[in-house]
C-alpha cells in the first residue's frame, strides 16, 4: 500500500512539473542582462542613419548572420537610429556569440546506503546523481564606427546567461538590453533587466 500510493504521488509530482514546464512560455519572463556601454570620442548622436557591416566570417553566415541584424535593426530603430545603406553616416557590427554550458551544481548529491525493509529484507540503494540541466549564455556586441572617420562612437556588451535556449524570442531583450541609454550610456557594468512578455504577446 505504501508503494502505490508512493507511486501515485511521483505521477501526481511529474504532472505537476510537466504542466509548468510546458506553460512556461505562457508567462512573461525578466531577463536580466549584464551591460557595459562606451561611448567614443566624438560620442554618437541620436537620430543618425546607419547601415551595417559583416567581417568575412558573417557573410559567410549568409541567412543566419541576416536574421541577427533583422532583429538588430528593430533594437536600433527604438533608439532612434534610421538604416539608410546608401547614405549612412554610422556602421554597426552586430556579433551574437550563444553556447550551451552545465552549471555548477546547486543540490547536493544523494549517496546510496544500506536499508532495512519492514520485513527485516536488507537492500541496497545505489548513489543518485543529480544532474542540473544545461544553461545558454547568449552574448551581444555591437560596434559603431563613423563612416567617414572609421572611429568607433559606441560599443556595447550585452549577455544574459538563462535555462532557455529559445535564443529568437531572447536575442531583442537582451539586443534591447545593450542599446539603453544610447547615445551617453552609463559607465561601468551594470544590470538591465527587460521583461520578455508571453509569446503572442507584443511587447509595445
Amino acid at each position: 500500500m505504501q508503494t502505490l500510493s508512493a507511486l501515485r504521488t511521483l505521477r501526481w509530482l511529474t504532472a505537476i512539473v510537466a504542466s509548468v514546464v510546458l506553460g512556461g512560455c505562457a508567462l512573461p519572463r525578466m531577463i536580466d542582462s549584464e551591460v557595459q556601454s562606451f561611448a567614443g570620442t566624438p560620442a554618437a548622436v541620436a537620430g543618425a542613419t546607419y547601415r551595417f557591416e559583416r567581417l568575412p566570417s558573417q557573410q559567410a553566415q549568409g541567412a543566419a548572420h541576416e536574421r541577427v541584424e533583422a532583429l538588430a535593426d528593430v533594437a536600433l530603430g527604438r533608439v532612434g537610429l534610421v538604416r539608410n545603406d546608401a547614405h549612412a553616416r554610422y556602421s554597426v557590427q552586430v556579433e551574437v556569440a550563444i553556447v550551451q554550458f552545465q552549471p555548477a551544481p546547486r543540490r547536493k548529491p544523494h549517496f546510496g546506503g544500506t536499508y532495512i525493509a519492514a520485513d527485516g529484507t536488507l537492500f541496497y540503494s545505489a548513489p543518485m546523481l543529480l544532474l542540473e540541466p544545461s544553461w545558454y549564455s547568449h552574448t551581444v556586441h555591437l560596434l559603431m564606427r563613423d563612416t567617414g572617420t572609421a572611429q568607433v562612437v559606441f560599443e556595447s556588451t550585452a549577455n544574459f546567461d538563462g535555462p532557455w535556449s529559445d535564443s529568437a524570442n531572447l536575442l531583442p531583450a537582451i539586443l534591447e538590453a545593450a542599446l539603453q541609454g544610447y547615445p551617453n550610456p552609463p559607465q561601468g557594468l551594470r544590470k538591465v533587466v527587460i521583461e520578455l512578455p508571453p509569446k503572442g504577446r507584443e511587447t509595445r
